[in-house]
């Protein structure tokens, strides 16, 4: 449990850190998949446009080492399962409930966004 935990950890780390081109999605459910199957595929700059637009400019400024060690991060996440359960939408602000299986450990996660010129984002704090 603990492997697994510390894998949630680092992917949360790695959610938080990554930044980039312009994104969203057009709902909340939408934001969640696109994030979690650029994660899946180890696309960083996909991954990306599902942030908040003052994050975005880290995945500019990252160095090409940091690019490699976030994605051998994603390439543990290739095998990761997950199905959106539902969504809760308050206004601009949105929670998505994601069950994950990822090294035969499955949680439930909420994932938190914002709605961000007319897009849905995943915020800071929205995944661990």
């Amino acid at each position: 449990m603990r492997k697994i935990l510390a894998v949630f950890g680092v992917m949360g780390l790695v959610v938080m850190a990554c930044g980039g081109g312009g994104g969203g999605a057009s709902t909340p459910e939408e934001a969640v998949n696109g994030a979690f199957n650029a994660m899946k595929s180890g696309d960083i700059d996909a991954m990306a446009q599902y942030m908040p637009e003052e994050d975005r400019s880290e995945i500019t400024d990252m160095s090409d080492e940091d690019k490699e060690m976030m994605q051998g991060i994603f390439s543990v996440m290739s095998a990761m399962e997950f199905e959106i359960l539902g969504s809760e939408i308050d206004g601009e602000t949105a929670v998505v409930t994601v069950e994950m299986t990822i090294m035969g450990q499955t949680q439930e996660q909420e994932v938190e966004l914002m709605l961000e010129n007319g897009s849905w984002v995943m915020t800071d704090g929205g995944m661990f």
